[in-house]
């Protein structure tokens, strides 16, 4: 009977989210909604506890291969959890779940430095996926718990940032100087950021061209990727610069689709999992001799003001197709 009504509970309960037409959170904002439990068993089902959690996940594969065999495990690396418990009883006690219709409010505040949900690019590579999971506990350890799972989808937020300025410069062995100066060390994907160069030649060596590029690292566990996007292969109206000083405001546009940097670890050192979206600016004095090239390395925080991030941000998948049975 009491598998039955297990089962039962099940198939009858439900999350229902305040923001029905919601179709991401923001971190620092509140999620709320409630869990309804439709029972029509015919006997009362004694509970310890009903409760709801958000639980966050870094999925990836690996490949392991035998002399006869090849194989494919996906891991599952739960980084964050935060659990609000709707109604609980102490050790002794338990309250009865009656046949009828059970509704639990529910509330509660998303991290601001959760990262956000990002899609997987290719067949092993890494994702990360949030759900809300219901949960009601039965008193009976004998007796399963009844769970049930939600996706979520979450992108990063930009009410705490820290914006400062950045100030950054170089010199070769001939004497050139290179000083960039952003008055603002974040940019918004998808449009222009300003910044001032200045360039100092006083022996009025070539200078072929000035170059710009964004580069981005993701680092998800234990795989790292580094990759270029090139912004403007020549910032100056001229190849072959040869005069004593370049002064002036510059403007790149940046690509509608990276990612917001971001920035977690999942557990102390030595044993952590860091979660990390980080961009740097380059910007390099291209010689006819490589060897005195300069190279300015500007660190960037890059955000993302728009409702939808097409590149990584995934559609809202089924339950089925995230938990499949």
């Amino acid at each position: 009977m009491g598998s039955a009504n297990s089962a039962l509970i099940g198939k009858n309960i439900s999350l229902r989210f305040s923001e029905k037409t919601k179709k991401y959170y923001r971190t620092n904002e509140i999620v709320s909604g409630t869990i309804e439990c439709y029972y029509n068993g015919d006997s009362d089902v004694p509970l310890k506890s009903v409760s709801v959690e958000l639980i966050g996940e870094l999925v990836y594969s690996t490949d392991e291969s035998s002399s006869k065999q090849k194989s494919s495990t996906t891991h599952h690396l739960s980084f964050f959890t935060k659990m609000v418990t709707l109604r609980s009883t102490d050790d002794e006690k338990k309250f009865i779940l009656t046949p009828g219709t059970h509704v639990w409010p529910f509330s509660f505040h998303l991290d601001d430095s959760l990262p956000p949900t990002m899609k997987q690019k290719h067949r092993q590579g890494p994702y990360i996926r949030y759900f809300l999971c219901a949960r009601l506990k039965q008193s009976d350890r004998c007796k399963m718990n009844v769970e049930q799972r939600y996706p979520i989808m979450i992108q990063r937020s930009t009410t705490s940032l820290r914006v400062t300025h950045l100030e950054v410069e170089d010199e070769n062995q001939k004497g050139v100087q290179l000083h960039a100066f952003l008055h603002k060390n974040v940019a918004v994907a998808g449009e222009c950021f300003s910044f001032e160069l200045d360039l100092y030649n006083p022996n009025r060596m070539t200078i072929h061209r000035i170059s710009a590029k964004l580069i981005r690292e993701r680092i998800l566990g234990l795989t790292k990727e580094k990759n270029v996007i090139s912004l403007t292969t020549n910032l100056l109206d001229v190849y072959d610069f040869q005069d004593e000083h370049l002064c002036g405001n510059f403007e790149l546009l940046l690509p509608k689709k990276p990612v917001t940097s971001f920035s977690w670890e999942t557990e102390p050192y030595p044993s952590r999992n860091p979660l990390t979206m980080r961009y740097e600016l380059r910007l390099e004095a291209h010689m006819h001799d490589r060897l005195n090239n300069i190279r300015l390395q500007v660190p960037l925080i890059i955000i993302n003001t728009t409702s939808t991030d097409e590149d990584e941000m995934m559609s809202l998948p089924s339950y089925e197709t995230l938990f499949p049975v």
